[in-house]
């Protein structure tokens, strides 16, 4: 990745790969009645095999592995924007009172929290296109290197909204990669259409501590 803190891969899938992807998207969103559907590698094989697919693990760094996995689904009646924020929880099996980590929070029933920065340093977030998401249709826009500053406290992020934004327009089957620390928003969309986005966080076996245990420790 670059050292911007993200980087896109134009045409990582093709039209054909593409196609089976967005059917099963849009039968786990109709099955869960929500437009964030979380754990989807448990909640279908297709998905749960392309998050290890030498496609996605040949952008990543060596020995890392999926560690959580999300459908976002914009249509034009749920149309959110989303403020200015880094990525600080991560999604465990169970609570467990460990140094370092805090605090806990529950999201669905799963058991959140915040880890050390530098375990947070050490993850990358992919994020699969399954539609066009042009500047009008609520691309990601990101703040270049502010993955660097580590924690951001929630009253100094206003101050790096000065910073000159970088939209990260995408089409169907374009990939982003970023650190989950970079400063990243996206607006509420001008002119609404679908826009389905695998999002699949990685990071290497070894970072979690020892007695916590991933919420996806499938693989």
């Amino acid at each position: 990745m670059s050292e911007a803190g993200f980087q896109i891969f134009k045409a990582a899938f093709t039209g054909a790969q593409i196609a089976p992807l967005q059917q099963e998207a849009d039968r786990l969103a109709r099955d869960s009645g929500t437009s964030c559907v979380r754990n989807i590698r448990a909640k279908s094989p297709l998905f749960h095999q392309l998050a290890q697919q030498a496609e996605l693990l040949d952008l990543l760094p060596p020995g890392m592995r999926p560690v959580r996995s999300i459908l976002f689904d914009k249509t034009p009646a749920q149309n959110w924007p989303v403020a200015w924020h880094q990525d600080l929880t991560i999604a465990l099996r169970t609570e467990k009172e460990v140094p370092g980590y805090g605090p806990w929070t529950t999201k669905d029933g799963v058991p959140h929290v915040q880890p050390p920065v530098a375990l947070l340093e050490q993850m990358l977030t992919l994020r699969l296109h399954l539609d066009d998401t042009p500047p009008e249709n609520g691309a990601l826009q990101v703040i270049p290197q502010t993955h660097l500053l580590g924690r951001i406290p929630s009253d100094q992020i206003a101050k790096h909204q000065q910073d000159a934004p970088v939209i990260c327009a995408c089409k169907t089957g374009d990939i982003l990669l970023m650190s989950p620390l970079i400063l990243h928003s996206s607006q509420r969309s001008q002119n609404p259409t679908r826009r389905r986005v695998l999002h699949f966080e990685y990071a290497p076996t070894s970072a979690l501590h020892p007695d916590l245990t991933w919420h996806e420790a499938t693989t």
